[in-house]
């Protein structure tokens, strides 16, 4: 599968972005807010530039957010929906790369300068209270993705730790992992920093894909190995109508990059790279995506559960493999983060520009401590993977992913400029969104309180 570049996209083009950082100024100006528009022009500023990133480095940060524990989920989303989800898969794939092009255009709407991240470019289009939502929405995205990394990470722990006997609660396992993904979200400022754990992460995150397509093939259903709970063997469905609203919003959890893309193509050397690197990036992922869910729903059909290792047996290969996606979202886990906080901490004003280098990291260490801490918190108290993911998808990824990049390119550039069709399709996209957010709500919850209810995912 190929894409084409943000060139060839319609009504978008590349003479708009710059050749270097120096071509515009990062700022979010808005007459009614010069002071912050001085705050936010700085701190952008101090962590975009220099432009020292390749397009490389860009395509590792992408794929390390998007290739993760997510890929475990997805054989059971097929289950929901059928074969016909694996067309989803692409067509997702192909809009994650459409919407990422509107939005980069929306960074450069305004001549002669550059709108510094997904909060100020909703500033930018619906003003303070656009801000404040996309500030909140950014936050619940990218935690709740973090929420769902611990949860894995810690009941996989406590898994592995029970075939050889020993005991530790998920808890505990749990703190584990926070404490290993606070040591460099907390260290680490920006995403220029963390490359290097994103190139390991992806690495990692595609052997255990491997893995466990291969290890579920060579294990689904036999009359001597089955799931207990079932006496037969599985069933398949081509597709299943009911429940493409919520696959839909479960895969744009997948793809839904936005929030991260601006921090992204500050750090790339060469930003008109931008559009075909999202175009490999999403190929890439999505062929990750396919080969986890042909394989898993193959294996396993109806069967399928949420993550997949629970249909799997204890081999050691599949336990290299968790083992690996459990270091894997210690190394992912950053690149999340660090958007979500750069976000929060530009609101609040905490920049070396203001409070000086020292209270600035402090700060920082104080703020970061706290939001694990708070991540750990509910990571325990609904400690259901499926239905975490499931629930953080309707709520902020169909969001981040359909709605807000389409309204604020409508908004920036004006509906009347737009080519009828590419504005057809604009509203197309937010009404899917729209429908995938409550339908894929109403079922999450559903989902969730069941799981509360049994006391198990």
């Amino acid at each position: 599968m190929g894409f084409v570049t943000d060139r060839d996209a319609p009504g978008v083009s590349d003479t708009s972005t710059p050749t270097s950082s120096s071509d515009f100024v990062d700022s979010s100006d808005q007459s009614d807010d010069a002071g912050k528009t001085s705050t936010a022009n700085d701190v952008y500023l101090e962590h975009a530039v220099p432009r020292n990133g390749s397009w490389v480095g860009a395509v590792f940060n992408v794929m390390c957010i998007s290739i993760g524990t997510g890929t475990m989920n997805l054989p059971s989303v097929v289950r929901r929906c059928g074969w016909f989800g694996i067309i989803l898969f692409v067509l997702m794939a192909v809009v994650g790369w459409y919407v990422g092009v509107l939005f980069k255009r929306s960074m450069y709407s305004r001549p002669g300068r550059r709108i510094s991240s997904f909060s100020l470019v909703v500033r930018e289009a619906f003003g303070p209270a656009g801000y404040w939502f996309a500030t909140a929405i950014t936050y619940l995205y990218c935690c709740g993705t973090v929420v769902s990394w611990i949860i894995i990470s810690g009941t996989q722990i406590t898994r592995l730790l029970g075939f050889a006997h020993a005991h530790l609660n998920e808890k505990a396992s749990m703190a584990i992992i926070a404490i290993a993904m606070w040591v460099p979200f907390t260290l680490l400022k920006t995403l220029g920093e963390i490359t290097i754990s994103s190139v390991f992460g992806v690495l990692t995150a595609m052997f255990t894909v491997v893995v466990l397509g291969v290890t579920s093939l060579q294990h689904k259903y036999t009359d001597t190995y089955h799931s207990p709970d079932f006496d037969s063997g599985p069933t398949h469905t081509f597709i299943i109508g009911s429940g493409i609203p919520s696959a839909l919003a479960s895969i744009s959890f997948m793809y839904a990059g936005a929030v991260v893309f601006p921090h992204i193509e500050a750090n790339m050397k060469r930003p008109k790279q931008f559009g075909w690197m999202l175009s490999l990036s999403n190929t890439l992922v999505c062929g990750a995506y396919i080969l986890s869910s042909v394989t898993g729903y193959a294996a396993f059909g109806n069967q399928t559960v949420s993550p997949i290792l629970n249909n799997l047996p204890n081999l050691a290969i599949v336990n290299a493999a968790t083992i690996l996606i459990i270091v894997h979202v210690v190394f992912a886990a950053p690149v999340m983060l660090v958007s979500a906080n750069l976000e929060l901490e530009l609101a609040l004003g905490i920049m070396p520009q203001i409070i000086g280098k020292r209270k600035e990291f402090m700060w920082r260490v104080v703020m970061r401590t706290i939001t694990m801490g708070i991540l750990l918190g509910v990571s325990i108290a609904i400690p259901y993977f499926g239905q975490v993911i499931d629930l953080v998808s309707a709520i902020s990824t169909t969001v981040v992913f359909f709605l807000v990049p389409v309204f604020c390119y409508v908004k920036l550039f004006g509906w009347r400029k737009i080519q009828k069709y590419e504005l057809a399709l604009c509203f197309i996209l937010a009404g899917v969104g729209a429908v995938a957010c409550v339908w894929g709500l109403i079922d999450a919850i559903k989902s969730l309180r069941t799981a509360i209810q049994n006391g198990h995912g």
